[in-house]
């Protein structure tokens, strides 16, 4: 059995970053990235079986603290008592908006990766599978507000609406300044059609 060499392990990262970002995940190979990284196939294999494991592992960091983003401002939602919530759903939204960028551009080739080079990979799916969980998640936050549900297919259209913001500013290579101005001003037409929706709802329980 060939023996791992640590030396390789940041080249290979490295290269396979360089190759997924030049070509995506169907267009990247493995022996691309190989010579590359001036190594063998067989040197990447020791680390990651197949490509979808390599690209796979390259966004882990990323994922975990996106992970840790929704989970923080998931309990920021929901540290206050009942009656108070709603007034404190916009402060969440916006630190959470502001957690995201700086994630975004703190990892911003793995970002690329994750949000605009991931079809055939594993994780293309990823951000559908965002959407479908903050939608779960919103139900259950506006039905422990005994608010009028919402129909689960428009609260995932509205979150994935709100989500959307992030994957396109990641495509359209906007600069991190103009992001926050654009994603501030964005939460802020967001949190007016929660606002409005949430106050017909009301009306019309109460005519």
């Amino acid at each position: 059995m060939a023996r791992r060499n640590p030396a390789l392990d940041g080249k290979i990262a490295e290269a396979a970053r360089a190759e997924f970002l030049e070509k995506g995940y169907r267009g990247a190979s493995l022996r691309q990235i190989a010579e590359r990284a001036g190594a063998t196939v067989g040197a990447i294999q020791i680390r990651y079986k197949t490509k979808d494991a390599l690209f796979c592992g390259l966004l882990e960091p990323l994922l975990s603290e996106i992970e840790g983003v929704f989970q923080a401002t998931k309990a920021e939602y929901w540290q206050y008592p009942p009656g108070e919530r709603l007034a404190f759903i916009e402060k969440s939204m916006q630190m959470k908006s502001d957690a995201i960028l700086s994630l975004i551009f703190d990892h911003y080739d793995d970002a690329v990766l994750l949000l605009c080079r991931s079809e055939g990979s594993r994780l293309a799916g990823c951000f559908d599978q965002i959407v479908a969980r903050k939608g779960a998640e919103s139900a259950a936050f506006f039905s422990a507000l005994d608010a009028v549900p919402f129909d689960r297919e428009l609260l995932s259209l509205l979150v994935g609406a709100q989500l959307y913001g992030y994957r396109q500013i990641v495509r359209s290579g906007c600069e991190k300044n103009a992001a926050k101005r654009a994603m501030r001003a964005l939460m802020r037409y967001h949190m007016g059609g929660w606002t409005a929706l949430l106050n017909t709802t009301r009306e019309d329980e109460h005519p």
